[in-house]
Formats: structure tokens, sequence, C-alpha cells
């Protein structure tokens, strides 16, 4: 059994119902998340008798050492060749304050949404729990070698968070959990492309920031770039949003431009009003565009004008700066599903 997949009340659980007193599974998680020990034989305050037999019932097997590729930014992508010849990315993205690192949830992505050269790659398959946060653990030992951390975590990587939803959850536990990797709730933020039937389910059982990938403000132009649109209609995507517990937590619109398709003054007006209904705030995304791609950026000049009808309306409206294009790090680039005979798209 692969104890990364374990959270510490499935390992306490699992454990105590083997004679092993709980506090065993807290033991084990410091070793592992926080010492980066990934040998029970390392665990030196575990008994040589418990060594052994945990030797017998679990795996612990982290991720491959990736290939870093880093962009003129700074922006540092990670890319992990799986044992089955899958390969998936996560992204370091440094900032003058903060560390932020782009999590992947899948390899490959189902949605096909027209401006992401993930989507066009096609799908493979869900990634596990030990896959997922496997990408932190990773991240977090190459920013050491430096002597820096990790300070917020995005779940706006390869794929659709909410379509791999248990996994999820027990990746943001394991996260979040004082004998795990310890971050705070509100430095992790999940994103969906509009997953209406989970939404509310996701704020209930977690306390982490939603970001929702908008994009169009009516049913014909969201369908026209992203097809989970035509399941989750853009009112019943809405109504799951106001039900969002939110609390402390923060719900963001994500918002790529695409040029005189998304970027027009009524589609800002129209953007205003979901804002202000939600009470969220919207972060501008300019298109980091690929080879095939359906659509053009949207001029800075333009972005800037879009963004004050926005402000004007006093909806907060930032532009998030693109990061790490030039390597294929970007918002929406990422993505090689095999190394073997497989080609940039």
């Amino acid at each position: 059994m692969q104890i990364l997949n374990f959270t510490r009340n499935s390992l306490e659980e699992f454990l105590t119902g083997q004679g092993f007193k709980r506090f065993k599974a807290e033991q084990v998680m410091q070793w592992i998340y926080q010492k980066k020990v990934f040998s029970f034989e390392g665990m030196t305050n575990l008994s040589r008798q418990d060594r052994e037999t945990f030797s017998q019932i679990f795996e612990i097997t982290p991720l491959p050492e990736p290939q870093i590729f880093k962009s003129k930014d700074g922006t540092r992508k990670l890319t992990f060749t799986l044992e089955d010849g899958n390969v998936v990315e996560a992204v370091i993205i440094p900032e003058e304050k903060r560390q932020t690192l782009c999590i992947s949830t899948q390899a490959g992505c189902p949605l096909r949404c027209a401006f992401c050269r993930t989507g066009s790659l096609g799908f493979s398959r869900n990634l596990e729990v030990r896959e997922i946060v496997g990408q932190v653990i990773a991240a977090e030992m190459v920013l050491e070698e430096s002597g820096q951390r990790l300070s917020n975590l995005v779940f706006m990587g390869m794929g659709e968070p909410l379509l791999n939803f248990d996994n999820l959850l027990k990746s943001i536990d394991i996260l979040m959990d004082d004998f795990g990797l310890n971050f705070s709730n509100r430095r992790i933020t999940v994103s969906t492309a509009g997953i209406a039937d989970r939404i509310v389910e996701l704020g209930e059982r977690t306390n982490v920031n939603l970001a929702v990938s908008l994009h169009a403000v009516n049913d014909e132009k969201r369908s026209r770039i992203m097809p989970v649109n035509e399941r989750f209609g853009l009112k019943q995507l809405l109504d799951a949003l106001k039900g969002y517990p939110v609390g402390r937590k923060m719900i963001v619109l994500e918002y790529v431009l695409l040029n005189n398709f998304n970027d027009l003054p009524e589609d800002a007006l129209a953007l205003a009003k979901i804002a202000k209904l939600l009470d969220a705030k919207v972060n501008l995304i300019p298109f980091n565009t690929f080879p095939g791609a359906k659509f053009e950026p949207t001029p800075m000049k333009k972005i800037l004008e879009f963004q004050n009808l926005l402000v004007a309306k006093h909806v907060t409206a930032l532009i998030r700066k693109s990061r790490g294009g030039d390597e294929l790090a970007a918002c929406g680039q990422l993505g090689r599903l095999k190394h073997n005979g497989d080609k940039d798209a």
C-alpha cells in the first residue's frame, strides 16, 4: 500500500486496527512531509520492530525527480514522468514576497477549453493523492536548496480539480495537516472551470479559496470556448457560487481576454454585475497563445480599458502578470502527456 495516499485520519484508523497506537501516524507523517524522509529505516524515533513491520505493510514512493525548466523571469516548471509514462507539470511562480506553486490534479484535461493548450492534448487519468501532494514535496525540496519556502498553493495546473474530487480533498487534508505540510487554508486556492454540482460541497468540506474560470458572461460565448458550459450553464454555475459558504474564504473570477471575442465594453459591464452579485474579485488574464490556438491575445491597452470599466463599477479587478511563457509554463500552456514520441502541439 502507498502510505502517501493516506490522510492522517485514515492512517490512524488503519494503524489502530492493526494494534498500533494512534500517535504512530503523526510520527510517520512528520518524518515524510516535514523532514522529507522516504524510508522507514530513517525514522529513528520508531522502534526497530515498528520500522520493519511498516516496511512490510507500506511503500513510500515519492514522485520521481523532476526535470526543471527555468524561465527568463525566474519561473520554474517541474516536469514529472510518472511510472506509467504520463507526464504532469507543476510551476513555481516567484514573486517579491511569496513563492506560489501551481499544482496539477490530472494527467491532461478532459474539458477541451478553446484557450487552453493542456485541453488540446487530451486526457489520460486522474492523479493519485501521492502524485498531487508529491508535486508540493518536490517543489519544497527545490526551493530549500536556495533557502526559500513555498508560501501559496493554487490548484490551477493540468486538469479540472473537481473532476478528481475525492483525491483533491484528501490532498488538501494532508497539505493543511499540522503533521503534514501545514499550509494555512487562506494560502490555498482551488480553481474550477465550473463543475457546478461539486462547488457547494467543496466549500462545505474544505476551507480554501475558490477561483472560477468564467471567461465569458453569457451562455452563447461561454459554450463556444468552454464545452463544460453545455453541461453546467451559466445560471447553474452562478446559483452554485451563490451557495458557496464563503466566511473567511474568497471567490475569484478568472477571465482570460480573447481579442474581439469577450473583451468588449458590454462584456466588462456584464462581468461587473456578476462580480458584485457574488462579492467576488476579478483576475484578468492575458491570453497565452500556443500553436493552433483559435484566438489572439487582447492588446494590453484594451485590457487596461476593460479593467477601468470594472473598477468604475467598484469591482476589484487585477491583471495577472503572465509568467514563464518562454518555457510553456504560463497559464493554459502546460502539458505533454507522454515523453516518448510526443511532440509539442
